[in-house]
């Protein structure tokens, strides 16, 4: 399957298309991935389906599969062994986590499932939480640093710290939704009694895990599992706001609102709310319970949803083992482009300020070809970072440039590469606060090529930006001349008085004096 590797040209020469298959058997429903790889690196999905079979009922309490659960659970995994057989996979894994991890009579339901024609692997708490954050990582288009990756199942929550290439700590409690919904909450909906002393449990249980990821440096938040992805529906559906089809923004204080409403309502009415399966209903109470409490513990602010989690990691960890000759990272491949309009219009971006100060930094490029020294092929990433500058106000103005940041690395337009996203996430950081600097950890990992386009690129994002005060539109052209020496004139062309516009970019202009070795007035 892998012959043909070329080392010099890094393509299989010879290489015959294979379609794969995973099966997730998680506490709370069945799931099925199956992908076609027309060349190594890149996977396409051809099918998935969920199957709502509960393996978690009653195991928890009682240490055994409930009889109808287990029935349900082996109809779903035959129907989708079926499903496999159909699509022809070279291979199929299928794995289950903390139900079977704790059910007594496990090894009686895996010999079950071999009648089927599968081989049921009871993943370890450790290899669940790795290859949930793989599942997460494979749908980036960037490399975080350091990422903390959250995932709330039916049985187990898990909490991992790592990158791409390693896991530096990771736990997998007991706080599954569907294992705290049947052990805590019997009324519906939950009296204050139950919910408190699920909250005691759960702040119990994440104290330590808590305590030991919090020494971890990570720059970016994750959540998956169905849990969350329902609560980002909800969030959505509720707002207004878009949801993504790769990440959403849930903020806490949002999520707390979520929580409060779901904990109030009964059952039916909840299940309202839900886009999806509404069978989840009866476990959102406890889902919620237990994000909140992760997010409050962990001082987040907000979190990015994924919709990959398990399945994505399994398939994607498959993928490795089965092409060892390729070290690349393995990536889902894309249905079309994204353009930045596009791409801002998810975070409500004001079009018109962006429109202006895109048109603005523009000029300043071209009139600035002797200072800067850049290709044209920098154009497009410095339109793309003076439109997506502001995004960051999407979750709030305070640290709105680093928001805009984190939002353009996990998820920016698909029409760009990785490295161009790498660029325009550093000029868009650095169009407002600090000067770009070695001491922040996104810009030290950047090369020396690198660092200085973003000094030169966000330095004229600054001014353009300032030319804007008061969102108006008002400078309708710019002139630069150089006067005498290092002194350079820009001169304001424009509807009405400018002088706030003057005030505002000689406050911001301190970056661009610096980078270019300038004195810059303004007229």
């Amino acid at each position: 399957m892998a012959k043909g590797w070329n080392r010099r040209n890094p393509v299989y020469t010879d290489f015959m298309p294979s379609t794969f298959a995973v099966i997730d058997a998680g506490s709370n429903a069945i799931r099925i991935q199956v992908a076609s790889v027309d060349q190594p690196g890149t996977y396409r999905i051809i099918e998935q389906d969920r199957r709502p079979a509960r393996l978690g009922h009653g195991v928890f309490e009682t240490g055994a599969l409930d009889p109808e659960s287990r029935e349900q659970a082996l109809d779903a995994l035959k129907k989708f062994k079926s499903l496999a057989d159909k699509h022809g996979v070279a291979a199929i894994r299928a794995v289950a986590t903390s139900a079977m991890r704790e059910a007594k009579d496990s090894p009686a339901f895996i010999k079950e499932v071999a009648g089927l024609g599968l081989a049921l692997e009871v993943l370890s708490e450790e290899d669940e939480a790795r290859l949930i954050s793989l599942g997460i990582l494979s749908g980036l288009k960037f490399d975080p640093p350091l990422g903390l990756f959250m995932d709330i199942g039916g049985g187990s929550a898990e909490l991992a710290v790592g990158s791409r290439s390693n896991t530096f700590a990771a736990f997998s409690l007991p706080l599954g939704a569907v294992r705290l919904t049947e052990h805590y909450l019997k009324h519906d909906p939950p009296i204050e009694r139950e919910l408190l002393a699920m909250n005691r449990f759960a702040a119990q249980k994440l104290g330590p895990a808590v305590r030991r990821v919090s020494r971890e440096k990570f720059t970016m938040a994750f959540g998956s599992g169905g849990t969350m992805t329902s609560l980002a529906d909800m969030d959505a559906r509720m707002t207004g706001e878009p949801r993504q089809e790769s990440l959403y923004v849930l903020r806490r204080a949002r999520l707390k609102s979520l929580y409060d409403l779901l904990r109030s309502q009964p059952m039916k009415e909840r299940a309202a709310l839900i886009a999806g399966d509404p069978r989840r209903a009866d476990i959102l109470v406890a889902g919620s319970a237990v994000l909140l409490a992760m997010m409050n513990e962990l001082e987040l602010d907000y979190i990015f949803v994924s919709v990959r989690g398990l399945r994505d990691g399994l398939m994607v960890d498959m993928l490795r083992k089965e092409y060892t000759a390729y070290t690349g990272a393995w990536t889902e491949a894309a249905d079309r482009s994204e353009s930045v309009e596009e791409f801002g219009a998810k975070y409500n971006y004001d079009q018109t300020h962006s429109q202006q100060v895109s048109r603005l930094a523009l000029s300043l490029f071209e009139q600035l070809r002797e200072f800067h020294g850049l290709p044209d092929r920098y154009l497009n990433v410095l339109h793309a970072a003076a439109m997506l500058h502001d995004i960051g106000l999407f979750i709030a103005y305070e640290k709105h440039h680093k928001h805009s940041y984190y939002l353009i690395k996990s998820s920016g337009p698909s029409s760009f590469d990785a490295l161009e996203l790498d660029l325009i996430a550093n000029i868009a950081r650095y169009h407002r606060r600090a000067h770009p600097s070695p001491k922040h950890l996104p810009f030290s990992q950047l090369s020396a090529v690198q660092q200085d386009v973003v000094r030169k690129l966000s330095a004229i994002l600054r001014v353009a930006d300032a030319l804007d005060y008061g969102r108006q539109s008002k400078v309708q052209k710019i002139e630069c001349r150089r006067a005498n020496g290092k002194v350079l004139s820009i001169r304001l062309e424009g509807k009405g008085d400018l002088g706030d516009e003057i005030r505002s970019a000689a406050d911001k202009v301190s970056l661009m004096n610096e980078v270019y070795a300038l004195d810059t007035v303004f007229e």
